[in-house]
């Protein structure tokens, strides 16, 4: 039989919990009666744990939050395409942080919110709820093997709302100038990208056994060194026409196994600088934002903004500015969007453009990229024709050929609107029928 007791102005229960252990809890009854209430439901659930009517508590708790996602990542995680991403963002947020050395038992929703609103600054809206995600995951997978008996925290804490951004591409007058600004080495890989919608990983593990050039088709199953690609399933897709040069010189090239390798045969990392080879090119192009002109002096920091190269000197130092030329923020995965968009905008089919994609649904596709169907769209939306313009609206005069009125004004030169005296009159005049509209 357990008991209440006051201490430090708090009420305790004293009880013996499943395990047959007694237990000192602090509440927050603010007298004795709510706080025998309170014994009383906590004694009941006890009982109920005890006859196997529900799951009983773990006797360490859990473990800590450090050891469940370390047990995650080497377990779960491992074999996914994103490991090495997940390890290095599960390490620093949540295994070596503070909230790390919690148990699973003390993780409640509330230190969960209070932890990744803690985040806030630091952290994106999108990576705050990725380390949600993260948790998610792992106390759903611990669920699942009886390693914890508990609830999943992170259900009852509500994602962060990301803003919804469009996607960045090229625009199809800027791929030619750019590939002109290209080095011939890497138009192959970025031709290839640009046709095919691949992803980083998915080009660099590339190998020739992949290419059928016989049916023009490729076969995604990689991505970088693993077997398998981001969506964990192998597609087919076809070569286009234009593609089948660059395709066939970067397989003559190639000293190894794979399409493109570096020089020595071997395959590129992760974070090979392609986006510094994209942004150059696109500035040896002139596809720019616009120019910097900077001071050479180092204690100056004079900077000016211009839309032009022109020389500009430094008003203190009298010296010439130099120009740096500024591109938008593209990245390399951006020509995947590119070429999504491109193929959108010039009416392709949707479902065509997930299968090159590789998207799970069509939902995901038209989610992303349906407002870069303006032709399509506007074509359904003129389905709505009530003639209210032609009705309502006053027209553009221009010159007034014939007129039945003796003493009716000429019209306003051409192209200068003009307007009835009425708000609506859906009988013109003699003379206004006889005018010549633009």
């Amino acid at each position: 039989m357990g008991s209440v007791y006051e201490k430090r102005s708090k009420w305790y229960l004293r009880y013996k919990d499943a395990h047959g252990r007694w237990v000192d809890k602090p509440t927050r009854s603010p007298n004795k009666t709510a706080a025998r209430r309170l014994l009383a439901e906590v004694e009941q659930k006890v009982e109920r744990q005890r006859l196997g009517l529900e799951a009983l508590p773990d006797p360490d708790g859990g473990g800590t939050l450090a050891e469940l996602m370390t047990w995650w990542l080497e377990t779960y995680s491992a074999a996914s395409a994103s490991q090495q991403r997940n390890k290095s963002v599960v390490t620093k947020h949540l295994v070596e942080a503070a909230v790390g050395r919690l148990t699973l038992a003390q993780l409640t929703p509330g230190k969960l919110e209070e932890f990744l609103q803690s985040k806030t600054g630091d952290l994106g809206p999108q990576s705050i709820n990725h380390l949600r995600r993260y948790v998610s995951r792992a106390f759903g997978k611990a669920i699942d093997t009886g390693r914890w008996s508990g609830d999943n925290p992170a259900k009852r804490v509500k994602p962060r709302r990301v803003p919804k951004a469009l996607p960045s591409f090229l625009r199809a007058s800027e791929v030619p100038a750019l590939f002109m600004a290209l080095p011939k080495k890497w138009r192959p890989l970025f031709a290839t990208a640009l046709y095919t919608g691949l992803r980083k990983g998915e080009l660099l593990g590339l190998r020739k056994q992949d290419i059928d050039f016989e049916n023009r088709q490729i076969a995604v199953a990689r991505s970088y060194g693993r077997d398998t690609t981001k969506g964990g399933h192998a597609d087919s897709i076809p070569i286009a026409d234009d593609l089948l040069p660059f395709l066939r010189e970067a397989v003559d090239a190639s000293p190894s196994e794979l399409v493109f390798p570096k020089p020595d045969g071997t395959m590129f990392s992760q974070h090979a600088p392609f986006e510094d080879v994209l942004r150059r090119a696109m500035k040896h192009a002139g596809l720019v934002t616009g120019y910097e002109h900077v001071c050479r002096v180092k204690a100056c920091g004079h900077k000016e903004k211009a839309s032009d190269q022109e020389l500009r000197h430094c008003p203190t130092h009298k010296r010439k500015l130099w120009v740096k030329a500024e591109v938008r923020p593209i990245r390399f995965h951006d020509l995947r969007h590119t070429t999504a968009s491109l193929l959108m905008m010039s009416g392709a089919n949707p479902g065509a453009v997930q299968k090159v994609l590789r998207h799970s649904s069509p939902q995901i596709t038209m989610s992303t990229y349906a407002h870069l169907q303006p032709e399509y769209l506007r074509a359904e939306v003129n389905r709505l024709d009530f003639q209210l313009a032609a009705t309502l609206l006053p027209r553009k005069q221009t010159k007034v050929i014939a007129s039945e009125e003796p003493n009716a004004k000429p019209a306003e030169e051409k192209g200068i609107q003009w307007w009835r005296g009425r708000e609506l009159n859906p009988r013109p005049t003699a003379y206004e029928t006889a005018a010549l509209t633009t």
